[in-house]
């Protein structure tokens, strides 16, 4: 799984943005705000990897248990998916 081409994250006032940068597509006004934790998975969605390996790394950076990383994580897919930007 990864974030489509064509979705950048931004920092503005201290608040994260994900936002197309794409002109040509429907989704070119979406926007999704994100806390620091949605930006660290964000930035791993940059490139092709698969749950476990986002659940491993969310668990060694926030220092957490795995219940709670999926937790957290399979509402950041909601997220994500429902605004159709993740490749599957």
């Amino acid at each position: 799984m990864k974030i489509k081409d064509g979705f950048a994250l931004r920092n503005f006032a201290d608040k994260w943005i994900a936002v197309s940068i794409n002109d040509n597509t429907h989704e070119n006004n979406l926007f999704i705000t994100l806390n620091n934790s949605g930006a660290f998975v964000w930035n791993l969605l940059q490139n092709e990897t698969d749950y476990n390996t986002v659940i491993k790394a969310i668990t060694e950076k926030y220092d957490i248990d795995t219940k709670t990383a999926q937790e957290d994580f399979d509402a950041f897919l909601v997220k994500v998916r429902n605004a159709g930007i993740l490749d599957e």
